[in-house]
């Protein structure tokens, strides 16, 4: 029978107590809402003494066919070159991907960052105070952690066939126009020193080639050399061959000469002899063919194709006098038409102008094809002229510009969250307030 009015009572005091609450409330109402602005007056102003933060991006593409095409233009000269098998102009050609990734990895380098940092000075562009730092590569570190290199997303509405990504690369700081200024250098000065790094290693292909070639060259000009001094003494050895077998033949023909000039002496001796012993003194080539019957003549019976003997013909005075001359005289070679000949030979070998021409001979290389190939691949490496003029490493998609827009901090997520937290503080400190105030009332109670 008394359970219902407990009941009623009970629910008589939440009435009553939540009605207390917002009664609370409401005269608090100053308070929650002074409690509450100045939260979100604090809020507001540590908003503004943030110094905001902007994000500064580009974005390129892989160099261009042209850019490729000139470097490599090596190749079109070094395969001209059929004597060298290991030349280092015969390694593979550079590609639209080895340059773009040699680019992006020179970009990211932070050994080549903090170059384009101190070489464009940018520590007094971050620093117009000319604050103190203590560490200045830990405030290189700070400036460049945020730098960051990500690939485009594709469009929905853009077709995906033989379409490039554009890669971005960008970089947060507290001053738009640094951080823009510093990406455009950046990537600049990457696009440059990676093609001179290209054109480099290609003038220290042509120097190698040169060296090569030079080194080619000299080989075959010793092996030339080498080759023509043993012609020339093959040629003197055939010569002096030559020679010899020749004064041996004309030794032979000087003893048969002697030989047969002392048998013509013995004979013309012999038919002095005769003629003294018939009288014949004189010649009888007045004789020979008169008709006259008047003369006296010697009748010689003598057969066909046969002639006068030498004793009747010439006489013994004509024999004695051809016999001292025979005697007295010392080289028969004018008389032995064998040994004419054979001395022209000599003659003819002792001025060999094939040998002559050997020996004089002051240079090899005209005579070498492979040195005139040489020389034209030679001709044409050092006429190559290495110029960075319309090759990149890269395309610009899209330099970087100054923000106008942070992105850090977000002040009216800021000041929004502040005013919440401020207002649900505020009520919880009523509540606060409230409880002790009960807690007093009962004590003085």
């Amino acid at each position: 029978m008394q359970q219902a009015p407990v009941e009623q009572n009970y629910y008589q005091e939440d009435e009553i107590d939540l009605k207390q609450l917002f009664r609370s409330l409401a005269d608090r109402k100053w308070f929650i809402f002074g409690f509450t602005s100045l939260i979100t007056v604090l809020a507001i102003a540590y908003a503004l003494s943030i110094a905001p933060t902007y994000k500064a991006t580009t974005s390129f593409l892989s160099p261009n066919e042209s850019s490729v095409i000139q470097l490599n233009r090596i190749k079109l000269t070094s395969e001209t070159s059929e004597t060298s098998e290991t030349s280092e102009t015969s390694e593979t050609s550079e590609t639209s991907e080895t340059i773009y990734r040699k680019f992006l990895n020179k970009v990211m380098s932070s050994q080549f960052q903090r170059k384009i940092f101190d070489e464009n000075d940018y520590l007094s562009k971050l620093n117009p105070d000319n604050k103190p730092i203590k560490n200045l590569e830990d405030f290189f570190a700070g400036f460049s952690k945020t730098i960051n290199l990500e690939t485009n997303k594709i469009q929905k509405n853009v077709e995906k066939v033989n379409y490039e990504k554009p890669v971005n690369v960008s970089i947060e700081g507290n001053d738009a126009t640094v951080i823009a200024s510093f990406l455009n250098d950046l990537t600049s000065s990457a696009d440059t020193q990676t093609v001179n790094e290209f054109l480099t290693i290609i003038q220290q292909k042509i120097d190698i080639r040169l060296d090569e070639i030079s080194k080619q060259r000299g080989l075959l000009l010793s092996k030339a050399k080498q080759d023509r001094f043993s012609k020339i003494a093959q040629i003197q050895e055939q010569d002096l061959q030559k020679t010899n077998e020749i004064n041996d033949q004309i030794g032979r023909l000087r003893i048969k000469a002697k030989k047969d000039k002392l048998n013509n002496i013995q004979i013309l001796t012999d038919s002095s002899m005769i003629a003294k012993s018939l009288g014949i003194t004189e010649n009888n080539f007045k004789k020979i063919g008169n008709d006259s019957e008047s003369v006296p003549t010697l009748t010689l019976a003598i057969g066909d194709n046969q002639k006068l003997p030498q004793w009747y013909l010439y006489g013994e005075k004509a024999i004695l006098q051809e016999i001292g001359i025979l005697k007295n005289r010392e080289n028969d070679d004018a008389y032995t038409p064998e040994i004419v000949n054979l001395q022209n030979k000599l003659s003819a070998i002792k001025s060999n102008q094939v040998l002559k021409t050997l020996k004089s001979r002051k240079d090899d290389s005209p005579f070498i094809a492979e040195i005139n190939k040489l020389d034209i691949e030679a001709i044409k490496l050092k006429s190559f002229t290495l110029s960075p003029v319309g090759i990149n490493a890269m395309q610009v998609n899209q330099r970087a510009y100054p923000p106008e827009a942070s992105i850090k901090p977000k002040k009216r997520l800021i000041v929004a969250v502040a005013f919440i937290a401020g207002f649900i503080l505020s009520i919880f400190l009523v509540f606060i307030m409230n409880a002790f105030r009960k807690e007093e009332d009962i004590a003085t109670a």
